[in-house]
């Protein structure tokens, strides 16, 4: 945890000087090493909050002389726009996102309004929280988690486990393993031991690919790819075109049992301004905007074949969406 919560002060040129701002659940690893622990390393201060408020942020950023805020996608997109008489605190040097997948249009649109940059990260509870982050002076890559910082990360081939690459799918894309001081070697309880290969190398569980210059760039969890008749979509993917449409303010896409092809990708999607069936001539007209977007950036397989417009997406207390809840989720209207 140590090692950890150093390669993030260093990654993240922590000081004393700096005044940190967790709202995230102090039982979260991230919260635990990012926030209190990287803090107590650094010699640095840290604002606690009970929990996420909207209102009243940036004043409170203000009165707090907060210089970093540590927060995860679904407070980054609460965030936007800014409202009337709104303004960023310039004091803030960098927001870093984590726990879950960030959307490209979300960080672009963030940037934009507010002129933080947003340090994309990726980790996990067996590696003391972080694995990978972008840098914070250097290229920001959006999309990607940036590179390993105190670990070691490699690709292996997806065939391991049965998950292997199918047609229209990116063959760069592997299982993404890792290994270092701040990685667990094995589990307590004894369990998961076919996790870990003889070099000491663990299975995240997690599909991704690297690119020229080491970023890691993920596309979701083994468990959640889509097999469409032997065609693998994986969900962020299809996630990340859906979300380019301004009016889609979140998205998940899972797979639904087909008597046919085995399974098919549906999207569920919290359009702006739809809460029920008044509003449904705005749901249709951003689900064919969606549609379009969908036919002209996806291969045929990764379509989706209907769009659920719901009021709320099931969200974990850490960010994450809870995609085995989505079936449950209140359908404002559905359009095949």
């Amino acid at each position: 945890l140590l090692h950890t919560a150093r390669s993030i002060v260093a990654h993240h040129r922590l000081s004393a000087q700096d005044r940190g701002f967790c709202p995230l659940p102090l039982f979260h690893i991230n919260a635990q090493v990012v926030g209190l622990l990287s803090t107590f390393v650094a010699g640095a201060t840290l604002v606690v909050d009970d929990r996420f408020h909207r209102a009243g942020f940036w004043t409170l950023m203000e009165e707090h002389q907060v210089s970093w805020i540590n927060a995860v996608p679904a407070i980054i997109a609460r965030l936007i726009p800014l409202g009337v008489g709104e303004q960023a605190s310039s004091r803030i040097r960098f927001v870093r996102s984590a726990s879950a997948p960030l959307p490209v249009a979300t960080l672009r649109w963030f940037e934009r309004d507010t002129g933080i940059p947003v340090i994309e990260t990726y980790g996990m509870t067996e590696a003391g929280s972080q694995i990978t982050a972008n840098p914070l002076e250097g290229p920001r890559k959006p999309g990607s988690v940036g590179r390993a910082v105190g670990a070691s990360l490699r690709i292996a081939p997806c065939g391991k486990g049965g998950s292997e690459t199918g047609v229209g799918a990116d063959p760069e894309i592997g299982r993404v393993e890792i290994r270092g001081p701040g990685i667990i070697t094995a589990y307590a309880d004894g369990r998961h031991g076919d996790r870990f290969d003889d070099a000491g190398w663990l299975d995240t569980g997690d599909l991704g690919r690297l690119d020229d210059d080491g970023y890691l760039y993920l596309r979701g969890r083994v468990d959640d790819v889509i097999n469409r008749g032997g065609e693998k979509v994986y969900p962020r993917t299809v996630e990340d075109v859906v979300l380019e449409e301004p009016d889609v303010l979140a998205a998940a896409v899972i797979g639904r049992d087909d008597e046919t092809l085995g399974q098919v990708p549906v999207a569920y999607l919290v359009v702006k301004s739809v809460h029920g069936p008044p509003e449904l001539d705005l749901a249709a007209a951003a689900v064919e905007r969606v549609r379009r977007r969908c036919e002209t950036s996806l291969y045929r397989a990764a379509r989706p074949i209907a769009f659920h417009v719901v009021d709320a997406l099931p969200w974990g207390g850490i960010g994450k969406v809870r995609r085995h809840e989505l079936a449950e989720c209140i359908v404002i209207c559905t359009v095949p």
